[in-house]
């Protein structure tokens, strides 16, 4: 899912992914082919299921090693585990 906003003269994107229901390579190769077409401006919040939020440190790594600044968090109702994610200012 992707909504787009204008802001400050600059177009700016909050993105979606998904990461579930089960975390594999493919799931992986996804998030880092996204992580590569995000601008400095967007804003990326991946989801998982609760369940695997045990596999947010590989997350989280892929993140950091991506130049990414992230928060972590989990849903209101406990079945979903949230990431949100944006690149490091210069």
């Amino acid at each position: 899912m992707e909504n787009l906003f204008w802001g400050g003269g600059k177009k700016m994107a909050y993105l979606t992914i998904h990461l579930e229901p089960v975390i594999n390579e493919r799931a992986i190769e996804q998030l880092q082919s996204t992580l590569n077409d995000l601008g400095e401006d967007d804003e990326l919040d991946i989801v998982m299921e609760a369940a695997d939020a045990h596999q947010a440190d590989r997350v989280t790594k892929i993140l950091a090693t991506a130049g990414f600044d992230y928060q972590p968090r989990g849903s209101h109702d406990g079945r979903r585990y949230h990431i949100s994610a944006r690149r490091k200012v210069k």
